[in-house]
């Protein structure tokens, strides 16, 4: 109930302050009043046990006088009975089966009927009791009898017991003024706590808005470090990650902008070069326009690569990119691509080699991933060495199925090996114009296995060789993310 109250003012935005304070009042008005009453019960049924031992003793004392026949000769018994009655600041009455009053200790109802429920309860074996908090009186109804209970002729009357619990009282309210004594200091060192706990509080999360409004105005290198509650703590640190992948992702787009700017202007300039070169060469030999405008025609080709990666990656890229997935023969697809790169690779003195240990067919899009396994194939290709080889391994399980391509290329160096998916890295700058790249395909391709849900890696060691290996699941699911 109280962490209902906590979280519904949390949930109003009252200050911590007044949150703590209101828990502590709310918990206070529920626990004095919960302990007096506890305190009071017990003393109260600690005394009504006292009452019952002292009416089962009597009951006894009255079977064995003979009380209830020979009523005005034990006055012994009576002046017992007073005394006790005395000194419980209460009243004893002694009713016989006939529901006669033989004595009364007020002398007040002797000789009467009396006719009551708990009489008649307490008649029939079965002790009862009235308790009047009003008067603070508690009355107890003890059966008077010889046999046993299950005998109805045995029993032979009703002790009627009044008592005062007046004390019990007294005492469960001085309980609840010494709480409250004791609840004020305390009161006190909360209010105190409340307000350093505020503080505190509050100061930690004014940083972390003002550093939010900051880098709404484009700042995003502020890092917030907090020495606060645990909960604050895990709210800043994840604050400061999503800061750091906000400047991952700045960063990446200023690189991606730059190096895309970079790459489409380097094709240009080289066609205004040789433009101008022909412009200042009005009477040119034919074989010199031709060589000219072969160029020319070379560098309009190389742009036009790069606008058709780029497009490529932007389909890529959007979250909503739809994935056409059928099931399809990895076996046939990749037999597909090795005729197509063949040419490409006796140009170049390379041996293809195909290997397929079983027959896989998995759910994929067709035309994404071969344009992924294209791209690897081609490099291994392009950059291998003279009388080289290129070996295309396909292999699966009962989950997954693995394409590995192989080469004895040139190798990629250790240090590029994690750069080599980044868009427009390239190892080797110089041998990548040569052989037309556009340092876009590896990032292609790493996308296109990531949609799939699938796994890309590389091994490589310099001046050795390069193996790619692709790993994807048999049976598409689709990425929640992307759901």
């Amino acid at each position: 109930m109280i962490k209902k109250f906590y979280n519904f003012f949390k949930r109003m935005r009252v200050s911590t302050f007044l949150s703590d304070v209101f828990c502590f009042v709310i918990a206070s008005a529920v626990l004095i009043p919960a302990s007096i009453s506890i305190n009071r019960n017990s003393l109260i049924d600690n005394r009504k046990k006292e009452v019952t031992k002292i009416c089962d003793e009597l009951s006894r004392k009255i079977i064995l006088n003979a009380y209830l026949a020979n009523t005005g000769e034990n006055t012994g018994l009576t002046r017992e009975m007073r005394t006790t009655a005395d000194i419980y600041e209460g009243r004893m009455i002694i009713v016989d089966s006939n529901l006669k009053c033989i004595s009364d200790t007020y002398d007040l109802e002797t000789d009467k009927t009396l006719i009551s429920a708990n009489v008649i309860n307490a008649l029939r074996n079965t002790i009862g009791e009235y308790q009047d908090d009003d008067n603070k009186k508690i009355e107890i109804y003890y059966p008077i009898s010889s046999q046993a209970a299950s005998e109805e002729d045995g029993l032979n009357g009703v002790i009627i017991f009044s008592f005062s619990v007046i004390k019990e009282y007294e005492v469960s309210d001085r309980l609840g003024k010494s709480l409250i004594l004791i609840i004020i200091p305390v009161f006190v060192l909360v209010m105190v706590f409340a307000s350093w706990h505020s503080r505190r509080i509050s100061k930690a999360m004014k940083k972390l808005t003002n550093s939010i409004d900051h880098m709404k105005e484009g700042y995003i290198e502020d890092r917030i470090v907090t020495n606060s509650f645990t909960e604050l703590e895990e709210m800043t640190e994840a604050y400061n990650n999503l800061l750091a992948r906000i400047r991952s992702v700045e960063e990446s787009r200023q690189e991606f902008v730059s190096n895309v700017s970079h790459e489409l202007k380097t094709p240009l300039t080289s066609i205004k070069i040789l433009a101008d070169s022909l412009v200042m060469q009005p009477d040119a030999p034919p074989e010199v326009y031709r060589e000219f405008l072969g160029d020319i025609n070379a560098e309009i080709d190389r742009e036009n690569r790069i606008i058709t990666d780029l497009l490529e990656l932007v389909k890529l890229d959007r979250k909503n990119g739809e994935m056409h997935v059928a099931t399809v023969s990895i076996n046939e697809l990749l037999e597909i691509l090795m005729k197509r790169i063949k040419p490409i690779a006796q140009a170049s003195n390379v041996d293809l080699i195909y290997e397929s240990y079983r027959k896989v067919d998995a759910e994929v899009d067709e035309v994404k991933l071969m344009l992924a396994i294209s791209n690897l194939i081609e490099n291994a290709v392009k950059y291998n060495k003279e009388g080289g080889w290129v070996k295309v391994i396909l292999d699966s399980d009962h989950k997954y199925f693995s394409i590995m391509v192989s080469d004895n290329g040139i190798g990629i160096p250790e240090e590029s090996q994690k750069l080599i998916f980044d868009r427009f890295y390239r190892v080797d700058k110089m041998r990548a114009r040569k052989t037309g790249g556009t340092g876009l395909g590896l990032s292609i391709t790493k996308s296109i296995v990531l949609m799939h849900n699938g796994l890309l890696k590389v091994e490589s060691q310099e001046g050795e060789g390069t193996t790619f290996t692709v790993k994807i699941p048999l049976i598409f699911v689709e990425n929640r993310e992307e759901a």
